[in-house]
């Protein structure tokens, strides 16, 4: 969320989250052929085994985001790796800790990735989950209970708390951008989404951009008002992001290979079981099960292979914060992508 959004369904996603929808795949069972001394080795057509015993991947998750989906499934049971968690709120840090080295792994919206590449940073996408329901969504504008404003138009002129460089941003940006609001009509505070969450119910500022499950929470506490869904505005994608370095390391890459395809399992489980994904995100986040069934509902998302309209989305997205100054000059966002990684995973997961 971000992947800000806080999941089992995607803080896209800060992927930033709400259980995300049916997967249709195959598990892998085993990283045979996930091998080679670089990212597009390791994608080569090869079937020599890799040994996984002793390796250990640092996955940095958000807000206990898969790590919740594995302990609700045990689909992460018999891996011959060992998987360390970190928890995090928003994609900008998953990047830092991918940059920095502590982690290999991370999960997050697509934002956070373009202003990677902008930085150089030596992370790539490997895998993604994309929506298919137009009508859903976990984000959204909101307002204080009471405010006079009722339409994002009526934003200009206003501050807004959102966390820059997140899918909450680009979210804002479109529905200024369909309403006529120019961006810079709008202050934007910059608070990750849990702090805007709570500057919102609190009244210190005018509006701002939320997700589930922080979404259900303040419209139960009954201190906010939705002033509009991010439905229909922006695509729901939520990326997996790998540590170059993670990538050029054989072992470590077809773990990798095997943990996104272990998730992919878990994740279509869980979509088919709504009430065991609500009860498992309110033990989670100790929400109530109405809150957690409105953000297992809010995302309809599906395992899905890094295609050329996914690619063109974010070329898109790239291009309206370079527009804004937001980043220097234009980014070829396809270079960001790990497209043979990606194309062996959804090979062997079986997704088309």
């Amino acid at each position: 969320m971000s992947r800000q959004l806080p999941l089992l369904a995607r803080v896209r996603r800060p992927r930033h989250v709400a259980v995300l929808a049916a997967v249709v795949v195959t598990a892998l069972g085993t990283a045979a052929g996930w091998s080679g001394a670089t990212a597009s080795a390791s994608a080569s057509a090869t079937t020599t085994p890799v040994d996984l015993s002793g390796v250990t991947i640092n996955v940095a998750d958000q807000l206990k985001e898969y790590e919740t989906a594995f302990a609700a499934t045990g689909d992460l049971d018999g891996a011959k790796y060992k998987v360390n968690w970190s928890e995090f709120v928003g994609g900008p840090p998953v990047i830092a800790a991918l940059t920095g080295g502590s982690v290999d792994l991370g999960v997050m919206a697509e934002t956070p990735t373009i202003f990677a590449q902008a930085a150089h940073d030596p992370v790539k996408v490997v895998a993604i989950t994309e929506g298919f329901d137009p009508k859903a969504s976990p984000f959204a504008i909101l307002v204080p209970k009471g405010s006079p404003i009722k339409t994002v138009a009526q934003l200009r002129g206003h501050t807004i708390a959102v966390a820059e460089g997140t899918v909450e941003q680009y979210v804002l940006l479109q529905m200024l951008k369909k309403a006529g609001v120019p961006s810079n009509s709008v202050t934007m505070d910059n608070l990750t989404i849990t702090n805007a969450s709570t500057a919102v119910a609190n009244g210190k500022v005018d509006a701002a951009v939320s997700a589930e499950p922080l979404t259900g929470l303040d419209l139960q506490a009954g201190k906010v008002t939705v002033l509009a869904s991010g439905a229909g505005y922006v695509k729901n994608l939520g990326y997996v992001t790998a540590s170059q370095s993670a990538l050029d390391n054989p072992q470590k890459a077809a773990a990798i290979a095997d943990f996104i395809t272990r998730f992919y399992k878990a994740n279509a489980y869980l979509a088919t079981h709504k009430q065991i994904s609500a009860q498992t995100y309110v033990k989670t986040y100790g929400v109530p099960l109405s809150v957690a069934l409105q953000a297992v509902n809010s995302v309809s998302e599906v395992g899905a292979p890094i295609t050329p309209a996914v690619i063109k989305y974010q070329q898109a997205e790239a291009d309206t914060f370079t527009q804004l100054g937001l980043i220097p000059g234009k980014l070829d966002v396809s270079q960001i992508f790990d497209l043979p990684f990606n194309e062996k995973l959804v090979k062997q997961a079986g997704i088309s």
